[in-house]
């Protein structure tokens, strides 16, 4: 498999434009071939035991700094 056959989601993290808040959980999952559920659990749960500073503002930094991907998938 060569890099060209791979979908942008796997050469690079990327948001997704059809996530449920702002694509970054969704992105995180395409890049790394996981389901969406599984990455925003860990999210959830990370975010409720750690509270707002660390998880909370790692998000929000994604959230603004990760371009938007294609609607599409390949």
């Amino acid at each position: 498999m060569n890099q060209y056959s791979r979908s942008p989601y796997q050469r690079r993290l990327l948001r997704s434009p059809n996530g449920i808040l702002l694509g970054v959980c969704e992105g995180i999952a395409r890049r790394l071939g996981v389901p969406s559920f599984w990455v925003r659990l860990t999210t959830f749960i990370a975010f409720c035991c750690t509270g707002f500073f660390p998880v909370g503002l790692a998000y929000l930094i994604l959230a603004l700094c990760l371009p938007i991907g294609p609607d599409y998938y390949y």
